[in-house]
Formats: structure tokens, C-alpha cells, sequence
């Protein structure tokens, strides 16, 4: 049995392109604290920003299978735990999805 993901292909080039210039900065500012600023632009990275980029990456990293609950799906399978009435099963996925 295998299970498919249903991620969309996230682009995270502007998040990782704005990532990189907060680093670039934040490693200007380092190297030029207690001297006066250069004139020029910069640009500010929210948190929410940050979270996002993490939350994405996070999100690409994890495995489209998850095998600890397909092996437990087929150990349930294997002792008669699941199966046995589809009305149930289906009833007792959609209460589950129903909670979150």
C-alpha cells in the first residue's frame, strides 16, 4: 500500500533569496557595529517571514511515506483490527479529520 502526499511544489526562492539578504545584513551590521552606517537600502525580514521559510522547508524534508504507520496499518491488518467493516472505517476517518 502506498500512501501519496499531497503537497503542491512550494517555491521558496523569494523566502530564501529574502533569507540571504537578512543574513548578508545581519553580518554587515556585525562587522560595522560602533561605526556610522553606510548610506544605502536595507531590508527588514519579519518573524513571520522566518517562520514561514522554516515552516516550508520543514514541510519539504518530510518523508511523502510515513513508514511507522504503514508498518502499524499492516500489523492492524494482519490481526483483524481494520478491514472488517468499510462503513466503520470511513465513519471513523472522517471523525478524525472532522477533530483537526
Amino acid at each position: 500500500m502506498k500512501i501519496e502526499g499531497n503537497r503542491p511544489g512550494i517555491d521558496t526562492s523569494a523566502t530564501d533569496a529574502a533569507q540571504r539578504v537578512y543574513t548578508e545584513q545581519q553580518s554587515r551590521a556585525n562587522r560595522t557595529a560602533g561605526r556610522p552606517s553606510a548610506a544605502g537600502d536595507t531590508v527588514e525580514v519579519s518573524a513571520d517571514a522566518k517562520l514561514l521559510s522554516e515552516a516550508i522547508k520543514t514541510a519539504q524534508t518530510t518523508p511523502d511515506i510515513r513508514a511507522d504507520v504503514v508498518e502499524r496499518m499492516k500489523e492492524k491488518l494482519a490481526a483483524g483490527e481494520v478491514g472488517n467493516d468499510a462503513g466503520r472505517l470511513a465513519d471513523s476517518m472522517l471523525d478524525d479529520i472532522l477533530k483537526k
